[in-house]
């Protein structure tokens, strides 16, 4: 793997990570600012959706990291 190569891997991993963490801050602060309701907060259908979309988007990277090493 060339040193440009691994750099761009490591920069889309350091801003996947960086979101994961915005995401979870943000989920957080939603959970603060609104009392607790009955039911779920969020569809089970969008956080399915999510979570799906994450899966695929780490596969990507685990397939370019596995290709370039």
């Amino acid at each position: 793997m060339s040193e440009g190569q691994s750099d761009t891997i490591g920069s889309a991993m350091m801003r996947l990570e960086a979101a994961l963490d915005r995401l979870g801050h943000a989920v957080e602060a939603r959970r603060a600012a609104t009392p607790p309701i009955e039911g779920d907060m969020v569809p089970k259908a969008a956080v399915a959706a999510l979570a799906t979309r994450l899966d695929t988007t780490i596969a990507r990277l685990r397939a370019n990291l596995e290709d370039q090493g």
